[in-house]
């Protein structure tokens, strides 16, 4: 058995001389002002680490509106020296009298595995935490957030009403604009909805959900630290959400090629049926939406909208109709994978097909439950992904959605051109 190489690296010896964004800088420090990116000298901590772990993604797979919560990490340190104590003036990471162990330093998280590296977070430190063992040894635990909270700590006054009529996409690249962020760390598609303009007030995080929302698409920080905007239609024509990218089951992987698990948990939440909807754009004519079969089977299930930006009314429907066929009628799906350490035998298929995964990528997952009938087999796409290890055992997880959410009706696709059989997207 062997486990992928970690590297875990921060960056401590940045000095404010790399004309990119550093906390607490006079003139660097200056959101909006300066660029944010990766002007980091990084140091490498990865002898001292004692354990890590990584959550990233949706916790819950099937919301009506998808969000992504922060992606956080947690690691820690044998702290024999004490060079991770930020009491510690006299350690290795002090710079000017003062100590570099501090909030806000970049953090990083890599994985190589067979000559290639995966990253696996990229973020910024909350705290660190020693944990005085009497007077023999110090444990201190660093934990760490995405930019998510960086964008969450931004308020803005109101300007003047911009970008009136512009794309969902475009909107995302010109809030990222204002608060700051590198142009060259972001990977924001063309959005598939237009939209009102925006005087930028507010939160940074709340607007870029908000559109979000709008666009019925998806935002989240990658695991290289960058914000990631995919537009509602990439789920139906890029071929790592059309195609699945990984096999996982429980039928052994000599006779099936199925990459096992360690458990693969089902469920059927009423809290994903949504059977009436009200909806309506800022400024336009509130729109309710019903699932008349679904309504009578499972009694009413409400969600409200009433803050979306798109430019016309029809377009809140369609948003609407959007969601209630989704949504209409409670599914049945694989809701979590969980995965401990392979087997060698197992290795070359398990690592890549585990540590290369983002989301909206498509996987397939197969159980054969004893008692026998059918084995159950779902296509799901990965919301959330989870890494935990102590240098001797791995575990994984992946947080699911049901691919069936997004079977609307494609030109040309063998199952989902069928005509009359899949909704029409918009």
């Amino acid at each position: 058995m062997s486990l992928p190489e970690v590297r875990i690296d921060v960056g401590f010896t940045a000095t404010g001389t790399s004309g990119v964004f550093t906390v607490g800088h006079p003139t660097l420090g200056q959101v909006g002002v300066v660029p944010i990116g990766d002007g980091d000298i990084w140091t490498d901590v990865t002898p001292w680490v004692r354990s890590w772990s990584v959550r990233r993604g949706a916790g819950n797979g099937d919301q009506p509106t998808l969000r992504f919560d922060p992606g956080t990490a947690s690691i820690e340190f044998n702290d024999g020296d004490r060079r991770f104590d930020p009491e510690n003036l006299a350690g290795p990471y002090v710079l000017a009298g003062e100590s570099q162990v501090e909030a806000m330093r970049r953090v990083r998280i890599r994985a190589v595995w067979n000559g290639v590296t995966y990253p696996i977070f990229y973020g910024y430190a909350d705290d660190w935490k020693p944990s005085y063992q009497g007077n023999s040894w110090t444990y201190t635990t660093l934990t760490a957030t995405d930019a998510s909270k960086l964008f969450a700590a931004a308020d803005r006054s109101a300007i003047a009403p911009v970008g009136a009529s512009e794309d969902s996409g475009a909107r995302v690249n010109r809030i990222l604009d204002v608060y700051g962020w590198s142009a060259t760390e972001r990977v924001i598609a063309t959005g598939d909805t237009t939209l009102q303009a925006t005087t930028m007030a507010g939160n940074t995080l709340a607007e870029l959900l908000l559109v979000q929302d709008t666009e019925q698409g998806e935002f989240y920080i990658d695991a290289q630290g960058r914000p990631v905007f995919r537009n509602r239609l990439a789920a139906l024509t890029e071929t790592r959400s059309t195609a699945s990218q990984a096999l996982f089951g429980d039928g052994g992987y000599a006779a099936t090629g199925e990459i096992p698990f360690a458990d693969a948990i089902q469920s059927t939440p009423d809290d994903t049926l949504v059977n009436s909807i009200y909806v309506s754009r800022v400024g336009g004519t509130e729109i309710q939406i019903g699932d008349g079969p679904s309504l009578i089977r499972y009694l009413p299930k409400s969600h409200t909208r009433n803050d979306l930006l798109m430019e016309t009314d029809d377009g809140a429907l369609q948003w609407g109709n959007w969601l209630r066929y989704q949504y209409g009628t409670p599914a049945r799906r694989f809701a979590r994978l969980e995965f401990n350490t392979p087997a060698p035998s197992v290795e070359a298929a398990f690592w890549p097909a585990m540590l290369g995964r983002e989301f909206g990528d498509r996987i397939t997952a197969i159980r054969r439950p004893a008692g026998g009938g059918d084995p159950i087999e779902r296509d799901c796409f990965v919301r959330g992904v989870e890494h935990s290890s102590n240098g001797v055992e791995w575990r994984s997880a992946f947080v699911l959605q049901g691919a069936d959410r997004m079977s609307f009706f494609v030109v040309g696709d063998p199952i989902l051109g069928r005509v009359g059989q899949n909704a029409v997207a918009y």
